[in-house]
C-alpha cells in the first residue's frame, strides 16, 4: 500500500513544572533545574501532526485539512493557556516533558481519525532549537537540540587537478577558504523514563555534543586542521558522516538522526531521513 502523507501545524501557550515527588529537592534540582519552580515555567508550543492515508482518487486528498483542523484542533484547544501539571488530568502522574506531551497528544488524536487516515508523527516544539516526537510505540519517543559550530574550509580533491577542482567546486575552492555557521540537530531515541519522563536529559545530551562539538570542529579550518579530512573533500556530505561517527561515539546506540545546515539553502541528513516537512 502506497501512503501520502500531510502535517498540520497547530499552537498553543502553555505551563507546567518538572517535579519528582519522592526525591528531594536537590535531586530535583540536580535534575530539572530552574523547571522545578512550583509555579511552572512556560512554552509557546508548536505541534506538528503528520498523518497518513491513501490519496482519495475523486478529491486528490488524504483527508481535507480542514477535517484535520477540525479534529486536531478540539484537541489542542484543551491545552492551550494551561498549567498542565494542575489543570489536565493527564499529567496528574505524568511528568510533562515534551517527550510525554507528544505521547498525550497521540493517544487523544488516533481515535479520532476518521477510517483510513493513520498517525505517523506528533512532533511538539518547546523551543525554536528542542523538539520530541512520537511514532505510537508507547515506549519510546525520539528527542532532538539544535546546536551550532562555527568552520572554514576548502572544498578540494586530491583525485583532480586543480582545474577540475575549480570546474567541480567553483568559488569553493578557494585555496584561503570559506566559512559557514553550521547547524545540527542531534536526535535520540530511547524508552521514555517512566520517572522523569524523558529520553535523555537535556543537560546530558548538550553536554556530550557540546563536548565533541568544541573539541573537534569549533573554529577549525577544517581541510587543514581536522584528521579525517586529510584524504576527502571537507563537503558537507563527509562532514555529516565525520558527526555521525563521533556523536555514535558518545551517544551510542540511541543516535537516532543527525541533520545539518550549511547554508538557509543547503541541508544534509543521516539517519532516519523522512522529515515530514
Amino acid at each position: 500500500m502506497s501512503f501520502g502523507y500531510i502535517t498540520r501545524r497547530f499552537r498553543f501557550c502553555a505551563s507546567h513544572r518538572y517535579w519528582v515527588s519522592n526525591w528531594t529537592e536537590e535531586e530535583n534540582q540536580a535534575m530539572f533545574g530552574s523547571r522545578t519552580s512550583k509555579y511552572g515555567h512556560g512554552h509557546n508550543y508548536i505541534l506538528d501532526v503528520t498523518l497518513k492515508g491513501e490519496v482519495n482518487p475523486v478529491t486528490g486528498m488524504v483527508i481535507n485539512l480542514s477535517e484535520v483542523k477540525r479534529i486536531i484542533g478540539a484537541v489542542v484547544k484543551r491545552f492551550d493557556h494551561r498549567f498542565l501539571n494542575v489543570d489536565l488530568p493527564w499529567f496528574s502522574d505524568l511528568q510533562p516533558t515534551a517527550e510525554n506531551v507528544a505521547r498525550v497528544f497521540w493517544n487523544l488524536i488516533e481515535p479520532g481519525l476518521p477510517a483510513g487516515v493513520f498517525l505517523h508523527r506528533v512532533r511538539l516544539y518547546t523551543t525554536e532549537s528542542v523538539f520530541a516526537e512520537f511514532f505510537g510505540d508507547e515506549g519510546e519517543a525520539v528527542f532532538s537540540k539544535r546546536f551550532s559550530f562555527s568552520a572554514t574550509h576548502r572544498l578540494q580533491s586530491d583525485s583532480l587537478t586543480e582545474k577540475e577542482n575549480r570546474d567541480v567546486y567553483g568559488k569553493c575552492n578557494n585555496e584561503h577558504g570559506h566559512g559557514h555557521n553550521y547547524e545540527v540537530i542531534v536526535s535520540v531515541q530511547q524508552l521514555i523514563d517512566a520517572v522523569t519522563g524523558m529520553t535523555m536529559p537535556l543537560k546530558e545530551l548538550e553536554k556530550k555534543v557540546r563536548d565533541f562539538l568544541n573539541t573537534e570542529l569549533q573554529g577549525k579550518r577544517l581541510d587543514m586542521e581536522v584528521a579525517y579530512f586529510r584524504n576527502k573533500p571537507a563537503t558537507s556530505e563527509n562532514l555529516i558522516s565525520f558527526i555521525r561517527e563521533g556523536l555514535e561515539q558518545k551517544l551510542g546506540p540511541c543516535l537516532y538522526r543527525i541533520k545539518l545546515k550549511e547554508t538557509n539553502n543547503n541541508f544534509f541528513e543521516t539517519g532516519e531521513l523522512f522529515d515530514g516537512q
